[in-house]
């Protein structure tokens, strides 16, 4: 029997931490799960992804070196924020009892944060998931208004998936 796949939509945000807890205590023990923990790396800011230029070649290629090393600063740093994500939710995942072996990490490349929703759910089909874990935090009434979750985008568009909406309330 293939194991049933959890693809468990991760941040750097608290809620991100009480879902990884509570779902630490809903799979503890069930040795018929794969976790599959997806960190979204953000996408460059604007100004790493173009820059004036020049005119002159040789102040091009300066400006193309400098910017190398900007880029693959940022990177590393980004890199190493979805390695603590990553680190943390694994750590809570082992206390409760789910098998280290049972526990894969997926790092996305966000392009767009319009396209999340259906980066999300590719990565799914990809890794073969048929659960995607998202945390909700739950807003003031008048900020809800005008924001639409990440696990409202998923239920609405998710087909041949199952969406599992873990919610925190917000502190009022």
């Amino acid at each position: 029997m293939e194991k049933q796949k959890l693809l468990v939509a991760l941040d750097e945000h608290s809620i991100s931490t009480e879902l990884v807890k509570y779902l630490g205590k809903i799979i503890s023990g069930n040795q018929d799960l794969e976790v599959c923990l997806l960190h979204m790396l953000q996408p460059p800011p604007p100004q790493l992804r173009e820059f004036r230029g020049s005119e002159d070649p040789e102040v091009e290629e300066q400006l193309d070196r400098d910017m190398d090393v900007v880029y693959q600063r940022w990177t590393r740093e980004a890199e190493n924020a979805a390695r603590l994500v990553f680190e943390n939710a694994t750590s809570i995942l082992t206390r409760a009892g789910v098998p280290p072996n049972s526990i894969r990490r997926i790092a996305g490349q966000l392009v767009n944060h319009e396209d999340l929703t259906d980066d999300i759910l590719k990565l799914a089909e990809e890794n073969a998931c048929q659960t995607i874990v998202v945390g909700r935090s739950s807003f003031p009434w008048f900020k809800e208004t005008f924001h639409r979750h990440l696990a409202d985008k998923l239920v609405g568009k998710a087909t041949g998936v199952t969406i599992w909406v873990v919610e925190q309330p917000s502190a009022r």
